[in-house]
């Protein structure tokens, strides 16, 4: 009778041992690889419904950038300053955001220092 206890024991044993290896937790979906989202700022010469070309300057040289649109963006005109985020699917810019473009302070070339005459300054009172 020992026996027999021992050897349905390890049957069972066996059994749920089997059952727990045939089972396998579900293979995770592959992750599909992330396209990075770059930005630029310029100026836009057209916008329609589905396509945006904007023209900005890169170290001195105007290029001209187009994007595809997957929503239109109303309050877009054209010769306005905007700053695009966008990212490359296909080989195409997809335009993901829009925003107006921070002014920025423009340098004068014209910037001289006037020198005054050191004779012009009141020297200081003494005491």
């Amino acid at each position: 009778m020992k026996r027999f206890l021992a050897l349905s024991a390890l049957l069972i044993f066996i059994g749920f041992t089997l059952a727990i290896a045939a089972e396998k937790s579900p293979a995770a979906p592959p992750l599909t690889p992330r396209t990075p989202e770059m930005s630029t700022a310029g100026k836009v010469l057209e916008i329609s419904d589905t396509l945006l070309k904007i023209e900005r300057s890169l170290k001195g040289n105007a290029e001209m950038m187009e994007f595809v649109l997957e929503k239109p963006f109303p309050n877009i005109a054209a010769g306005d300053q905007i700053k695009v985020s966008y990212c490359v699917k296909d080989g195409r810019n997809i335009l993901t955001r829009v925003a107006p473009a921070p002014k920025t302070a423009v340098r004068k070339a014209d910037n001289k220092k006037e020198l005054k005459p050191a004779g012009s300054q009141p020297a200081p009172a003494a005491k």
